[in-house]
């Protein structure tokens, strides 16, 4: 079984080797899916660097990768919602950068036919943490009005269409290159954060400001966009400054939060027509390719999610 794994922390061309693994025996409560794609996702690329070793320790070779697709091939006995042959989206706790993964069955779900592998495996962990954020970590808490920051990346593309289909007020930030993608999601009103100053324009305007982008770089314009005792939410790190009053929130993954209950809330929206899942490149089942990824996604990659998929599924 071909899986392509880091050898130790460090740049993605130096660590990355392919192996050869015997496949992991599946005991009653686990499942076997081959894979025929698995997404690329920054926090494979923190953990690789190694900046994660103070949360998250592993042991090396060590196989990245959360987010799959695939072919069920054997399953436990004390598992009844999947079968072999049925086609499934996977969210494991490591290990999908390789041809199949044994998981749990509770993070598996049926992948329906409207749905291809790309938009399978390039959708799991930022739909969870969009679904988990807006549903479990807000709630009703949310208000009615809600401003995305980072509407063009993978999480703030699906917040702002989870929010829509809510029937929420949505406001998009992005970079101009980005307004007809950001605007196609359906936001109500967008603003070039490259063009003008977003908190002055949408300033006390937002019941719940969510921080999506990369390194959580727009935490002054946030705080300005913010109504006086609304939410501001951060993917990444919470601002320093917090003079104004509201309730501050980090958003941070749980195992208290159901996979089958977010992704079953993606299949059912994508089958409505209510999703978009945005695929930036898909690339072959290479060790370059998994270079590749993780090197782009180093610097300003395209909007959207890349996707490792297999030619032969």
């Amino acid at each position: 079984m071909k899986r392509f794994a880091i050898t130790e922390y460090g740049r993605a061309k130096d660590v990355f080797t392919e192996m050869e693994a015997e496949p992991r025996t599946v005991d009653a409560t686990h499942v076997r899916v081959e894979l025929a794609a698995f997404g690329v996702n920054p926090y494979d690329v923190s953990l690789r660097q190694g900046q994660m070793r103070e949360v998250r320790s592993v042991t090396f070779p060590y196989v990245l990768g959360n987010d799959g697709a695939g072919i069920v091939t054997e399953v436990g006995d004390e598992i009844s919602h999947v079968t072999v042959g049925d086609k499934v989206i996977v969210h494991a706790v490591g290990g999908t950068y390789g041809a199949e993964i044994v998981v749990p069955g509770k993070k598996v779900v049926k992948k329906p036919e409207s749905m291809d592998w790309t938009q399978a495996a390039g959708a799991v962990t930022p739909w969870l943490t969009a679904y988990n954020l807006v549903t479990h970590v807000l709630g009703e808490k949310i208000g009615e009005t809600v401003v995305v920051q980072g509407a063009s990346g993978a999480v703030g593309s699906f917040l702002v269409q989870l929010l829509k289909s809510q029937g929420k007020t949505v406001y998009g930030t992005a970079s101009a290159k980005n307004e007809a993608l950001v605007s196609a999601y359906g936001v109500d009103k967008f603003a070039a954060y490259d063009k003008v100053d977003v908190g002055e324009l949408f300033r006390n305007q937002a019941d719940t400001v969510i921080d999506a982008t990369k390194g959580s770089r727009t935490a002054e314009s946030g705080i300005k966009i913010m109504r006086t005792g609304g939410h501001y939410v951060a993917l990444n790190q919470l601002p320093e400054n917090r003079q104004k009053e509201g309730t501050y929130l980090h958003f941070a993954p749980s195992k208290d939060y159901s996979d089958q209950e977010a992704l079953s809330s993606y299949v059912e929206l994508f089958d409505k027509k209510k999703l978009t899942v945005t695929i930036a490149r898909v690339l072959p089942f290479t060790l370059g390719s998994v270079i590749s990824a993780h090197e782009e996604l180093e610097g300003h990659p395209s909007a959207g999610k890349i996707v490792i998929e297999r030619e032969d599924k």
